[in-house]
């Protein structure tokens, strides 16, 4: 294997992973945005919950 084929196959590698984080990072950003938990506030702090 030459010097070009292996230069083609980093820079593809390093594509491809930098695709597939930034859908991962897109897909973990619209879960934790689309989490609906209500919140409760009280006056009273219980610390046994």
């Amino acid at each position: 294997m030459n010097n070009d084929n292996k230069v083609a196959y980093n820079v593809a590698g390093a594509v491809i992973g930098a695709l597939l984080a930034a859908v991962a990072i897109f897909s973990i950003v619209q879960v934790q945005s689309s989490a609906q938990t209500p919140q409760e506030h009280t006056r009273l702090i219980s610390y046994d919950s």
